[in-house]
């Protein structure tokens, strides 16, 4: 692409399906506008350029004027070579009706921003421009939220939040997918189309129910000191299978369907308010970011190493790796491994639920649900029938 420059100020456009930069880049002029440049620095100047890539010899096209800016948080960089303004990317030729078609996307974006300006919670101060309310979807790197906590948005709809005393919390919006542990690791809880499993400590609930709606059963685990308790939605009785094998308890499982046991885990000895925001900046703007040979990208973050690899799979760990999590965006899997649990879940050809603590094991596959526990196994099976193996 050409672009106009002067002897003050140098513009370039970057193609915005260039798998380096998602949006066309502008440098930032000498003097800033009413920004924290030393939070997330701008790019806050309006292109008017031509584009010659992909027409004849001769022609030209009309000048467009503004395209669209990313802000990009400058300390992220510091692991790479150069800034990413200053790159030399190389893109292919670029059409007149595909920057047109990207023109009117960025303007219909832009319009959308302002109606809903006064819907959003909770934006950082400094992601404001003087052209364009810029909302935390647009900024690339971490960022300090009003409440103290930082946020991390990644591509295909995965956003990470944590505290920071380190709690985390992993969203997975495409596939309904969301992941927390507390700081300390004891308490952990996943939230995924095929149930709800809640760990505290020593004990895990577990809510079992098929997330492709080829039945209605519901069925609920315990996982304790005693061993583990399993009924069904429809049954009257809750068994219990420890070393003697299986029987009828007394005992109850305490979890609902409806009870949120995201928050109460996220949350839990974490510091979190506006006293905080200042600490949670300084933290977000400490982070690195890697791009490997591969496409992934990798950053470090609050004691964690998040990774993203080309096909959306993301991998965060915390650098002792005794903590880890994954999701993936395209089926639905999950995964958490701690001192206390592993559990997995996938919503793709293998749908299943799978949960393990020391020696007890659950696993569910969307129509029945087995558990075994020294030696001993049992379950209920498609017709939500008692058995033991």
């Amino acid at each position: 692409m050409a672009s106009s420059s002067s002897s003050t100020n140098v513009a370039k456009a970057v193609h915005p399906h260039s798998t380096f930069q998602r949006s066309p880049f502008t440098k930032a002029k000498s003097q800033s506008s009413r920004l924290n440049v030393a939070a997330a620095p701008f790019v806050s100047s309006t292109l008017g350029q031509k584009a010659t890539g992909g027409m004849r010899s001769g022609k030209s096209m009309p000048e467009i004027g503004y395209i669209g800016e990313l802000p990009v948080n400058s300390r992220i960089w510091s692991s790479i070579s150069s800034h990413p303004l200053e790159q030399k990317v190389a893109v292919r030729s670029t059409t007149p009706s595909e920057l047109f078609q990207y023109y009117q996307q960025q303007q219909h974006h832009h319009h959308q921003l302002q109606q809903q300006q006064q819907l959003i919670p909770s934006i950082p101060r400094h992601l404001t421009c003087d052209s364009l309310a810029v909302t935390p979807v647009q900024q690339f790197g971490p960022v300090a939220m009003p409440n103290g906590i930082i946020q991390l948005r990644l591509r295909d709809g995965v956003v990470i939040e944590m505290t920071i005393d380190k709690s985390l919390k992993l969203i997975n919006s495409q596939e309904h997918v969301t992941i927390a542990l507390s700081h300390n690791g004891t308490l952990s809880a996943l939230k995924h189309p095929n149930g709800i499993v809640f760990q505290n400590g020593p004990k895990v609930d577990i809510v079992a129910y098929d997330g492709r709606r080829n039945n209605s059963y519901i069925r609920y685990a315990k996982m304790w000191q005693k061993g583990i308790s399993l009924t069904s939605e429809g049954c009257a009785l809750i068994y219990l299978v420890d070393a003697a094998g299986t029987r009828t308890t007394s005992d109850m499982i305490n979890i609902d369907l409806n009870t949120d046991y995201i928050s109460p885990v996220f949350f839990n000895g974490a510091r979190v308010g506006a006293q905080f925001c200042a600490e949670a900046e300084t933290i977000a703007q400490g982070a690195n970011f890697w791009l490997n040979d591969d496409g992934t990208e990798q950053f470090q973050l609050n004691g964690y190493r998040i990774q993203q690899t080309v096909d959306g799979l993301v991998k965060v760990a915390r650098m002792n790796n005794r903590c880890n999590i994954r999701t993936s965006p395209t089926n639905g899997s999950a995964t958490i491994t701690t001192p206390n649990i592993h559990c997995t879940a996938s919503m793709g050809q293998t749908s299943h639920l799978f949960v393990r603590r020391e020696e007890r094991r659950m696993h569910f596959d969307g129509t029945s649900i087995v558990v075994r526990n020294a030696g001993h196994s049992a379950g209920f099976d498609e017709w939500n029938r008692l058995r033991v193996y």
